[in-house]
């Protein structure tokens, strides 16, 4: 009973905690509850389609080669998965009401992607328990890897879709989904490639490849926190408010009547934005006559 309770609580404590974490971060309206609920449900049942087709262009029943671990990396699981993924994140947002802000293509990939993630774990550690009864380990691995890189390329892909959203241009919007979802596909590629390589590598290689999933998670870190930052600054752009303030927008606070970009339509059912200020720097909430922001640490002092 311990250790199935154990098991769970791998199972569901990363989802949550990055789940959340993502959340957070949309600091000027963030996303209710029920479409996030709504959206990892998606992801869960993305698994379905996305195993059918897996298992029909599937090669090999195993990985016995550097080429099949190849294909199988690229083309079978990270092809398949993110292109799954990105038709369900697709169909269920782009012209929702709620798809008001650019940040907003992030937290919904990422629902998706942990919706995904979580199916999986369940499949893998029922798998392990029965094959090799290392169903903890398992789990416990994936926890640190495998669930983190579906959150990371659900941050990727969405961060190019969330600017998609407010293009309109039909041929640039095309492009950018394109590249939003080839990055997913390339780092969920090389995450599973050198994963896979443990499988037909010599024991005395293997460490070359924890140093490559190592690298590539940090890579992966890396790259959404950077898309998660410019998210917030071109969302708090949408809201009218001004990452530059001047002295007098510090004493006095941003406006909520800043004209928009030509890039976006300010929506009729848009809520009215309360009087306040945030840092130039990272977008926190301070204090209207702070010196510093808490957060970042950055003076917020105009130069002279």
């Amino acid at each position: 009973m311990a250790t199935f309770l154990i098991i769970t609580a791998l199972i569901l404590a990363p989802v949550g905690v990055l789940l959340y974490y993502f959340w957070v971060r949309d600091r000027w309206e963030r996303e209710p509850w029920s479409v996030i609920m709504i959206l990892f449900g998606a992801g869960c049942l993305s698994v379905l389609p996305a195993a059918v087709i897996e298992f029909a262009i599937q090669a090999e029943e195993t990985i016995s080669s550097i080429g099949s671990a190849f294909y199988t990396a690229f083309i079978v699981a990270g092809t398949v998965e993110e292109l799954v993924k990105f038709a369900f994140i697709y169909l269920l947002t782009f012209r929702s009401k709620y798809f008001r802000e650019e940040y907003d293509g992030i937290i919904y990939a990422v629902a998706v992607g942990l919706g995904f993630a979580f199916v999986e774990d369940i499949f893998y550690a029922v798998q392990a328990f029965s094959a090799e009864g290392a169903g903890f380990v398992t789990v416990l691995l994936r926890a640190f890897t495998a669930v983190p890189s579906h959150a990371l390329d659900g941050v990727i892909m969405g961060f190019f879709l969330g600017r998609a959203h407010f293009m309109k241009d039909p041929h640039e919007r095309r492009k950018t989904m394109v590249i939003g979802i080839m990055l997913a596909i390339l780092f969920h590629g090389f995450y599973d490639f050198f994963a896979f390589l443990m499988m037909v590598l010599p024991i005395n290689l293997q460490g070359w490849c924890i140093t490559g999933l190592i690298w590539i998670i940090i890579v992966q870190w890396a790259t959404a926190h950077r898309f998660v930052k410019t998210a917030q600054r071109r969302s708090c752009n949408q809201w009218g408010f001004d990452l530059h303030p001047t002295a007098a927008d510090l004493a006095i606070g941003p406006t909520p009547d800043v004209p928009q970009p030509q890039h976006y339509q300010q929506p009729e059912y848009r809520k009215p934005v309360p009087n306040i200020n945030f840092c130039r720097f990272c977008g926190a909430r301070i204090h209207p006559h702070a010196n510093f922001c808490r957060t970042c640490g950055k003076n917020l002092t105009p130069p002279p």
